[in-house]
């Protein structure tokens, strides 16, 4: 008994790791496609997926007669945007095993 429920942890540990690395990998890509850099013509830097969880811009004020910048970083923006990968990620998963006529064990 004690034997087969430490067989099940040992098998359940890859697979998290395998959600764990695709989500990762998801993201990175997704941020990577999503990234907007315009900042050497005054504009904004932009990163994130389907919603936009850092943004930095500059830009010269009349009113202040000077250089002004700011950062802004959302977490729970970025939380969302990792979710939203690790969904991604199980549905490409989904449709692969669906398509690839393994039936899975």
């Amino acid at each position: 008994m004690y034997a087969k429920s430490e067989q099940r942890k040992i098998q359940i540990v890859p697979a998290l790791l395998k959600g764990l690395v695709g989500t990762i990998c998801v993201f990175a890509v997704l941020t990577a496609c999503f990234y907007h850099n315009e900042l050497d013509v005054d504009g904004n830097l932009t990163v994130g997926f389907p919603w936009i969880f850092y943004r930095e811009g500059s830009g010269y004020s009349l009113e202040l007669k000077e250089q002004v910048g700011y950062q802004e970083f959302e977490s729970l923006k970025l939380i969302g945007d990792i979710l939203f990968a690790a969904i991604l990620y199980l549905l490409i998963l989904l449709i692969y095993s669906f398509f690839s006529g393994k039936p899975k064990k």
